[in-house]
């Protein structure tokens, strides 16, 4: 699935780390984790990759009501896929009243990386015979009998009150020079507040395993894995085809994974 931001090539290289905290953290204490939570599930790059853990309870939240609208129906197999979208379809289907699934399906799907509704991406294919439509369809199928045990639920992530669980978190990546802000619907845009993220970090890292996926943190987070990453929405005519041996800060970026430092011990990395 085309997802701005998304973790479907690094999913799985995340997700081993994810897996072995897991399994030190309850091979080690004699209280165990009851669950494993995603406060911002996206695209599902890592949580899908994470549904073979064993526990009983895997709760998937965004903050986007047309994205959950259309995991649950992908779950309860009643979402009606599509055979093609046009691009009339398309900017038909931005004027849908959300929540609506079939919206989410057109809104990041279909659009040129996954930026939900930014631009019809059939029109920028350069040649290439490329189906997004076929891609998006296959995608979602794949997923379907990976998330059967799924909870998932549309609410603000600082909302959330998790005890005693396992937290990834895939928050909207820090950026220096302007406010973070995120698509919630095809005109509407919020201000994610970067200070209020850590700060709700580090209570939870009281009761319970949280790991952040970021490029920085601050200083009382410790960096316990990186990974650099080709940035696929960073293409153009001048990086589609560069050597991906010359990484550079335009179509590469350091992915890292942090923890609370005093959560350090428990997880023996």
């Amino acid at each position: 699935m085309k997802y701005l931001g998304g973790k479907q090539r690094l999913g799985k290289h995340i997700a081993p780390i994810l897996k072995k905290i897991w399994e030190i953290y309850n091979t080690t204490h004699s209280i165990k984790l009851q669950g494993y939570i995603e406060p911002f599930c996206g695209s599902l790059g890592v949580f899908k990759n994470m549904t073979t853990i064993d526990t009983a309870t895997f709760i998937a939240n965004d903050y986007h009501p047309d994205l959950i609208t259309m995991w649950n129906e992908v779950k309860n197999n009643t979402f009606v896929y599509p055979s093609s979208i046009s691009e009339e379809e398309y900017l038909n289907a931005k004027k849908l009243i959300s929540p609506n699934a079939f919206k989410s399906f057109v809104g990041f799907g279909m659009s040129f990386g996954g930026r939900y509704f930014g631009a019809y991406s059939q029109k920028y294919l350069n040649g290439k015979n490329e189906d997004f439509c076929k891609e998006m369809v296959n995608s979602l199928k794949r997923t379907y009998p990976l998330i059967q045990n799924t909870q998932f639920i549309n609410q603000d992530y600082y909302t959330l009150n998790p005890i005693n669980m396992f937290v990834y978190c895939d928050p909207p990546y820090h950026i220096t020079k302007f406010p973070i802000k995120y698509r919630t619907d095809v005109k509407h845009y919020d201000i994610f507040d970067n200070n209020k993220f850590w700060n709700i970090m580090r209570i939870w890292s009281k009761n319970n395993i949280v790991i952040i996926s970021e490029t920085t943190a601050p200083e009382d987070f410790v960096e316990i894995w990186q990974q650099d990453r080709y940035r696929s929405a960073a293409q153009s005519t001048k990086t589609r085809f560069c050597d991906k041996s010359e990484i550079n800060s335009d179509t590469h970026k350091t992915e890292k994974l942090f923890i609370h430092q005093s959560l350090i011990d428990d997880i023996q990395i």
